[in-house]
């Protein structure tokens, strides 16, 4: 799993996870040019929250570590990790910070080198022209705006990132096996969430990930709980179902739409997931099954034993 600080488990959330495709979601963002002492904590976060410093020191305590910090360094906050930062007397800081959150936050943020037990980045008087100075400046200036506002702040924490991740010379350990593989997994998932329609045989997804067909075989069920051919046909039947409880689309349309050239295979294949053909479905799905529905199609989820 991916230490970055959450508590659920691979198992639990990985398909849920894979239904909501923003991978990253703005929280919050603002800059504060702190008085003298000025403080926050011991306290805890529901999100993740970077701080860069633009100007002035402070210190960071977070796992049991004091850390002293200025201008031209950030420290990363985890969700449900205690923290406590304060001004210093002297020369108090102004940062910028930034909340997120996302089903690939925790993903980007390992790649970058952060983590509970790594969270500070970046060096005291890094020069006016680094690229996370130039990232969080833009966010600053960013706030002014009236439209384009969280767009412009997404497009500016995928490019802090992306600049960290490509920064980030430290060298997987032994421990980030898992990790790895991980990664690979939530690549193939990302991939059949957007390609479910079309034809795809898992020879071929597994070359598109670069591994070998068993041993990805054996790693999705590892880490996801299910074997990639029954995760891919929940997925189509769950997609199905929602276009059958959400529109009048004849059956062979929608069989097409996920990826079934033949209705009647479709039509066994939703009624071996679904206890029902489509038909039987539709008729039997109320207007307020309809509503649940589209909440429903939302959280995919696919239970180990199946």
């Amino acid at each position: 799993m991916l230490d970055i600080g959450g508590k659920t488990s691979l198992s639990q959330g990985f398909l849920r996870d894979f239904t909501d495709r923003s991978d990253l979601r703005i929280y919050d963002c603002s800059q504060q040019e702190c008085e003298p002492g000025h403080a926050w904590g011991p306290g805890v976060r529901d999100h993740y929250l970077i701080h860069f410093i633009l100007a002035g020191c402070g210190i960071f305590q977070s796992e049991g570590q004091t850390r002293s910090l200025a201008a031209g360094q950030g420290f990363l906050i985890c969700p449900e990790q205690t923290a406590f930062y304060q001004a210093d007397q002297e020369n108090p800081w102004h940062y910028v910070w930034i909340g997120f959150n996302g089903s690939r936050a925790a993903e980007y943020l390992h790649l970058a080198g952060l983590s509970v037990r790594s969270p500070v980045f970046g060096q005291p008087g890094l020069p006016d022209g680094s690229a996370a100075r130039g990232c969080f400046t833009a966010m600053a200036a960013a706030l002014a705006q009236k439209r384009g506002r969280d767009l412009h702040l997404l497009g500016q924490l995928h490019l802090l990132l992306a600049g960290l991740a490509e920064e980030n010379t430290t060298p997987p350990a032994d421990e980030d096996q898992l990790s790895r593989r991980e990664w690979y997994v939530r690549q193939a998932a990302d991939f059949l969430a957007m390609n479910y329609s079309r034809q795809i045989s898992i020879n071929g997804l597994a070359r598109q990930i670069g591994l070998d067909r068993s041993y990805f075989g054996v790693l999705f069920r590892e880490q996801a709980g299910v074997s990639p051919q029954q995760y891919l046909l929940r997925l189509r039947m769950e997609k199905a179902a929602g276009l059958l409880a959400r529109s009048s689309l004849p059956v062979s349309t929608v069989a097409r739409s996920v990826g079934y050239e033949d209705p009647l295979l479709f039509s066994r294949m939703f009624r071996k997931v679904r206890g029902q053909t489509p038909s039987e479905y539709r008729s039997r799905t109320s207007p307020a099954d309809n509503k649940k529905m589209l909440v429903l199609g939302e959280n995919l989820e696919v239970s180990a034993s199946e």
